[in-house]
C-alpha cells in the first residue's frame, strides 16, 4: 500500500504569519498586544488538553505500564501548562533590553499577568497555578535521582502507569508519600499524576484549560472593538533559513541514518521527473 506523504515543494508554500503590535491609538495598541498573549495562551491550552486526553485514552486502553507515548504526552502537557502558568502568573524574569532594570521588567510582567488573570477569571486556587510543583521535579529529575543514591537505598519505583495501586517502601506510613511512592506515577482512572509527594489533578487541569479557552473566546470581541481599524505593520526581511541543496542533503542523511539504525520511517526522498524538486514517497513503491 502506498503511504500518503507531503511533497517537499508544498512545504515551501506555507504562509508565514505576521501580527501587528501597534494600533492607531494607544487603546488599540494595548488591545492588539493583549491579543498576542491570548493567542499564546489559547494555543498552549489546546496542547495541554489534547495531550492529557491522548495520555488518558492510551493508558485507559490497556497499554504497557511504561508506555513511552503516554509519558511523552504527559510531559508535553506539563510543558505547555507551565507556559500558560508563566504568562498568567510570571515568576522571576530577566531584564529586558529596553528596560533600565530587572525590577522594571518584573513589574511589567507582573502587571501583564495580573491583567490577564482578571480578564480570564483565573482564581488564586486555579489548578493551573499548581502545575509547577510537579513540572519542576520532572524537569530536574536528575537531581531527584541523585538524592536517592544514598548508602541505605535499595530499590526505586518509578515511571509507571498505575491501575490504582503504588509500590510502597516497607515501613513507610500513609502520610509519608515521598518515601512511599518513589518518583513518577500516572493513575489515569483517577486522573492524577504523582512525582514523589507532589500530586497534580489532571482532570481539574484539563477542565481549567477548557474554561480558559472559553474565557479567551469571550474576551476577543471586546479587544476587536478597541482596535476596529487596520493596524500598523513594519517592514520585515524575508530570508532563506538554509540553502535548498543543504536542506535536501540534511533530510536524506537523516533518513539514511535512521534506516541504518533500524528506525526507518518508510519513506525516501526522490527527484520529481518534471521539475527536479524533492518529494517524499513510500519506500515500498
Amino acid at each position: 500500500m502506498t503511504e500518503d506523504v507531503p511533497e517537499v515543494d508544498e512545504l515551501q508554500l506555507r504562509r508565514i504569519p505576521i501580527r501587528s503590535l501597534r494600533g492607531r491609538t494607544e487603546e488599540a495598541t494595548a488591545a492588539v498586544r493583549q491579543g498576542i498573549y491570548l493567542d499564546e495562551l489559547e494555543r498552549q491550552a489546546v496542547i495541554v488538553n489534547s495531550n492529557i486526553v491522548a495520555a488518558w485514552r492510551r493508558a485507559i486502553g490497556g497499554c504497557s505500564p511504561t508506555d513511552p507515548e503516554v509519558w511523552a504526552a504527559l510531559q508535553a502537557a506539563l510543558f505547555a501548562a507551565i507556559v500558560v502558568q508563566r504568562v498568567l502568573r510570571p515568576g522571576r524574569v530577566r531584564r529586558h533590553p529596553h528596560h533600565q532594570s530587572q525590577q522594571e521588567s518584573q513589574d511589567f510582567a507582573d502587571l501583564r499577568g495580573q491583567r490577564l488573570r482578571a480578564m480570564l477569571g483565573v482564581s488564586a486556587d486555579s489548578a493551573l497555578l499548581r502545575v509547577g510543583s510537579v513540572r519542576d521535579p520532572f524537569e530536574h529529575v536528575d537531581e531527584r535521582l541523585d538524592q536517592l543514591m544514598t548508602p541505605d537505598a535499595v530499590s526505586l519505583s518509578d515511571w509507571y502507569i498505575s491501575s490504582g495501586r503504588a509500590l510502597v517502601t516497607p515501613g513507610a506510613s500513609s502520610d509519608s508519600l515521598r518515601e512511599g511512592y518513589g518518583l513518577r506515577v500516572f493513575f489515569p482512572a483517577g486522573g492524577v499524576l504523582y512525582f514523589g509527594d507532589e500530586v497534580l489533578d489532571l482532570y481539574a487541569l484539563d477542565i481549567e484549560m477548557l474554561r480558559i479557552r472559553d474565557a479567551i473566546n469571550t474576551a476577543r470581541p471586546e479587544l476587536h472593538r478597541k482596535a476596529p481599524s487596520r493596524n500598523l505593520f513594519g517592514g520585515a526581511q524575508l530570508v532563506d533559513l538554509l540553502p535548498e541543496t543543504h536542506v535536501q542533503q540534511r533530510a536524506m542523511d537523516w533518513l539514511s541514518d535512521r534506516e541504518r539504525r533500524g528506525h526507518g520511517l518508510g519513506v525516501r526522498l526522490i527527484v520529481s521527473p518534471d521539475d527536479d524538486s524533492e518529494t517524499t514517497e513510500s519506500a515500498s513503491d
